[in-house]
């Protein structure tokens, strides 16, 4: 494995409309697959549903706002500098409860396809074909699992 570095400027980004901008950090790829880094910017009252990582642990590193994280039926608040450890096979859900945008940064480990996922997020998104049903399907597809509502 050869190190890495990458620069903002020129990092994979998906914009989803009035709620989140993506960007790849660090890709599995270039970890051998030991993980995955990514950052999001979510629009106020913006979070996705409550989900499972069954294979995947996570870790989120909250830079910016605040945010609102439930763990397993448990609320937390964050805010800059606080952090959030995620074990495979945890219910979960984060959404920015501040009144501007907010940032995190969060790594998947292993990485396994997890980006290939947000990928087919956007590209249903980009066709009008992204809706709650067909957002679980495509995240069964990758291990996750679709389990509630957003906060």
């Amino acid at each position: 494995m050869k190190p890495i570095h990458s620069k903002n400027s020129e990092l994979e980004t998906m914009v989803f409309p009035n709620a989140i901008t993506l960007k790849f950090i660090l890709s599995g790829k270039d970890t051998n697959g030991s993980h995955s880094i990514f950052e999001d910017i979510l629009e106020p009252n913006v979070g996705p549903p409550r989900h499972i990582h069954h294979e995947q642990d996570e870790t989120f590193f909250f830079l910016e706002g605040e945010f609102d994280v439930e763990l397993e039926g448990k609320l937390y608040h964050m805010k800059p500098g606080d952090v959030a450890f995620i074990p495979r096979g945890t219910v979960h859900a984060f959404k920015n409860v501040g009144s501007k945008p907010g940032r995190l940064r969060y790594v998947f480990s292993p990485a396994l396809n997890i980006e290939d996922m947000f990928r087919e997020f956007y590209a249903a998104m980009e066709t009008d074909e992204f809706n709650g049903e067909r957002m679980t399907e495509i995240a069964k597809n990758y291990g996750q699992e679709i389990v509630g509502p957003p906060l």
